[in-house]
Formats: structure tokens, C-alpha cells, sequence
């Protein structure tokens, strides 16, 4: 975001005043109010139980041009402060100035995620228990504000698959993206409990416009003791998923006959046992059409523990070759390069690859990075490290600069930089490379096995 000059025009950085705004305060009341409730200090001070739902990072932030939009959860609004122009009106006026946007339907369940659609027009309110999409409004005035800048905005909101949330009292949500396309209405993609991917449209936002199924119902139907399912209870379910960018497809990976390509997006789909899968979607042909669902992709170079076993989150870079970003509670992020696999890759079961498909794409992991997750405060044992420390990350991509991206967590915010994402694009450019490139990156990744640190 732009800078701007202080409150009292004295050219001050936005970054200097920002946490005295009247914005923070009330937030930072409303916590304070949340902490000292009567109820929660009657409360016994104990580990949680294994039934209760696990403890979110929150990601209630975003921006939007010059402006920060905050979530206010006491009121179910965002708290919109501008960040430009506040440097000419005094000091008082400027820090308390902003807008609030107002939910006129607001959403029944508990918000720990808010994402920008492509088109900046709509943002997705994201729960456990539920998914509702709040529709920005229209701006007009000399500043270009909501509503010409009054105080409260109403808003209209649309809850997505609201009834089959509350049908199911053990369904959850565990991740939801955009659909990228900005030429086609909005569509959101929920991955739920059940091992199911679902699109929705904003149009018929209870009826799904394509469900792909991660397991088969077998599998699903043997039932531990605790109600987790059998494929749960191995790392077999899915925990996340991203988008790549848009390419050619064969029409056979469709399940279509005759030659030439069809235009649609990669769905790389992470497992909890760091295993991925992956599948392409295509919603231009009505009513759209979703490829067989390939892998696991093989991972070069093979290791035993398979990465890991507690894979929490994936992101496809924007750049040709995809380049995966897969991470784990441990702290552990892979960086894969996916390319076009050796015949000996593939296999030959009735459940995995499409013998359609000419080569089976693979990942080659070109480095590993180690996140310090255990940086806490003293805790006044005699060993504070005791104990392995891990939660879960989540991966954001940077909107300027495609080869870097950002890690949220428990423990702070990373930032990580793919330097040699320019070298390998230069490698590609030098001419018909694409045979060589695998066999350079396999080289360096058997031969160089020392993992970068982050800081």
C-alpha cells in the first residue's frame, strides 16, 4: 500500500499513527471485555478436550487499495480505515474517521477467515460451520468511498450451502478458495469433512455446480469407535487445496474423445499424509467439466516418511512451471517443481493415473526450508523446548512479487523468497530444455541435501 503522511501533515508514515486509530481501540476493547467475561474466568484452567474443535490462527485482515479492512466480530461489520488523505484534516478527525460495512444477514457461526474474490467485489466470510459471501458496495464521491463515506453501510450477504451445514452437526469446513476466473461469476470451492470438494455460484449458492469426490464410499463407510472416518484416521482425507494457473488440456484428461485442448485451471489437492493429488476444472462450458482425479504424484527425490505426515497446507505459485509450496505442522516447507514424470513413473492401477495421459506429472523437491516455530516467550521451566512445538501454517501469495509468498502461524509471520525461480526461467528460455531441466533438477536435489532456514 501507498504511504501517507501523518495526522498532522508532518509526512509521518501511516505505519506511525495506524495503532492509535479509533479502529484498534475498539477492537483491542472488545478482546479486553472477552478476556474478563464472568463466565470465562469461572471456567477451570485445563488442556482442551479431543472432542473440541481445534484452536484457528484468525486471518480477519485485508487490504484493498489505500484502504485496511478489519473484522469486527461483536457486530459481525468490517471497520474500513483509509490510508490516503488523512494528513490534511487535523489530528483528531483523522484517527477517528472510518467506515463501518454492516452485515444486513450475518453469518451464524464463528469467522477465522476473510478472502477477496478476484474481482474485488465480494468477500467470503469463512467458518467452521459455514461459508457467507458479502457483497461490497458500490463507491461514488470525492474520495471514492462506499456510499459517498456514511458512517454505517448495510450490506447484503449470501450464506453458501447454509442448509447443508446445519443439516449435519459433525460437517465442517476445513478450507475454501475463490474459483480464479474473473470473466465468469463468482464462485467459491469448499473442501468439507466429508472428503468432498463442492463449487458453488453465487447464483444458486445451495446447489453445487460440480462436486468432486476425494474417496471412495467404501472407504468412507468404515466407521471407528469415535466417529472419525477409517481413511481419516491414516492422513487419506484432504486438508487443502489451490489453484494454478490457467492452461491447455488435452480433451482426454476430460473424459472427451477427438483431439484438441481444453482451457482450465490445475487443482492441486494436499492430503494429510503429504500426499497430492490433482485434477482439472474448467467451468467456461456450461454446466463445466472437471477432469479424473490423478495421483498421488510422484515425489523425486523418494523418502520414507513421504515428506511428512502432517501436511497442512499447499500453494501453486504463479509461474510456468508450477512450483508447489506444501507445509506441515512441524515447520517443514517443500518447494516442488512440477514436471512432466519419467515412463517409469507410471502406474498401472485401475485407481491411479489415466492411461489416456501420455507422461505422469511429478514433483520434484528442489529444496526444504525450516521455519522456527518454537520462538516463544520464557515460560520459566527449566527447559522450554522440551516438547515439540507445531501448528498449523497457512500460505498466502504475495500480489507483487510471484516469487515470494508469506507464512501465517501461531507464532508470528514469514516471509520466504524462490531466488532461483528467475534462473530456472531463464534455463527454460535458452531453448528446447524441458528433458535437460528435469535431470539438472534432480541432480541438485540429490546433491545438495542442506535445509535453508527462514528467518
Amino acid at each position: 500500500m501507498a504511504a501517507a503522511e501523518g495526522p498532522a501533515g508532518d509526512g509521518e508514515p501511516w505505519q506511525s499513527w495506524l495503532p492509535n486509530h479509533a479502529v484498534f481501540l475498539r477492537l483491542r476493547e472488545g478482546l479486553k471485555s472477552q478476556s474478563q467475561s464472568p463466565a470465562e474466568a469461572e471456567k477451570p484452567t485445563c488442556s482442551p478436550s479431543p472432542s473440541s474443535p481445534p484452536l484457528l490462527t484468525r486471518n480477519l485482515v485485508l487490504g484493498l487499495g489505500g484502504e485496511l479492512f478489519l473484522w469486527d466480530a461483536d457486530d459481525s461489520s468490517f471497520l474500513v480505515v483509509r490510508l490516503r488523505g488523512l494528513g490534511g484534516g487535523g489530528e483528531e478527525p483523522s484517527l477517528s474517521q472510518y467506515q463501518r460495512l454492516l452485515c444486513i444477514n450475518p453469518p451464524l457461526f464463528e469467522i477465522y477467515q476473510v478472502l477477496l474474490s478476484p474481482t474485488q467485489q465480494h468477500v467470503a466470510l469463512i467458518g467452521m460451520k459455514g461459508l457467507t459471501v458479502l457483497e461490497l458496495p458500490k463507491r461514488w464521491g470525492k474520495n471514492s468511498e462506499f456510499e459517498g463515506g456514511k458512517l454505517t453501510v448495510n450490506c447484503s450477504t449470501t450464506p453458501v450451502a447454509e442448509r447443508f451445514f446445519t443439516s449435519s452437526a459433525s460437517l465442517t469446513l476445513k478450507h475454501a478458495a475463490w474459483y480464479p476466473s474473473e470473466l465468469l461469476d463468482p464462485h467459491v470451492v469448499l473442501l468439507t469433512s466429508d472428503n468432498v470438494i463442492r463449487i458453488y455460484s453465487l447464483r444458486e449458492p445451495q446447489t453445487p455446480v460440480k462436486v468432486i469426490v476425494l474417496s471412495e464410499a467404501e472407504e468412507e463407510s468404515l466407521i471407528l469407535n469415535k466417529g472419525r472416518a477409517y481413511t481419516a484416521s491414516l492422513g487419506e482425507t484432504a486438508v487443502a487445496f489451490d489453484f494454478g494457473p490457467l492452461s491447455a488440456v488435452p480433451k482426454t484428461m476430460f473424459g472427451q474423445k477427438g483431439k484438441g485442448d481444453i482451457v482450465g485451471y490445475p487443482l492441486y489437492i494436499l492430503y494429510e499424509n503429504g500426499e497430492t493429488f490433482l485434477t482439472y476444472v474448467s467451468l467456461i462450458h456450461s454446466p463445466g467439466t472437471v477432469g479424473k482425479l490423478l495421483g498421488p504424484l510422484p515425489m523425486h527425490p523418494a523418502a520414507e516418511d513421504n515428506y511428512g505426515y502432517d501436511a497442512c497446507a499447499i500453494l501453486c505459485l504463479p509461474c510456468v512451471p508450477n512450483i508447489l509450496v506444501i507445509a506441515t505442522e512441524s515447520g517443514m516447507l517443500y518447494h516442488c517443481v512440477v514436471l512432466e514424470g519419467e515412463e517409469e513413473d507410471e502406474q498401472t492401477s485401475e485407481t491411479s493415473w489415466d492411461p489416456r495421459a501420455d507422461l505422469v506429472p511429478s514433483l520434484y523437491v528442489f529444496e526444504c526450508v525450516e521455519l522456527e516455530l518454537a520462538l516463544k516467550l520464557a515460560s520459566g521451566e527449566d527447559d522450554p523446548f522440551d516438547s515439540d512445538f507445531s501448528c498449523p501454517i497457512r500460505l498466502h501469495r504475495d500480489p507483487k512479487c510471484p516469487s515470494r509468498y508469506h507464512c501465517t502461524h501461531e507464532a508470528g509471520v514469514h516471509s520466504v523468497g524462490l531466488t532461483w525461480i528467475h534462473k530456472l526461467h531463464k534455463f527454460l528460455g535458452s531453448g528446447d530444455a524441458t528433458a535437460d531441466l528435469m535431470v539438472t533438477v534432480f541432480k541438485v536435489m540429490t546433491g545438495n541435501r542442506e535445509q535453508l532456514r527462514a528467518t
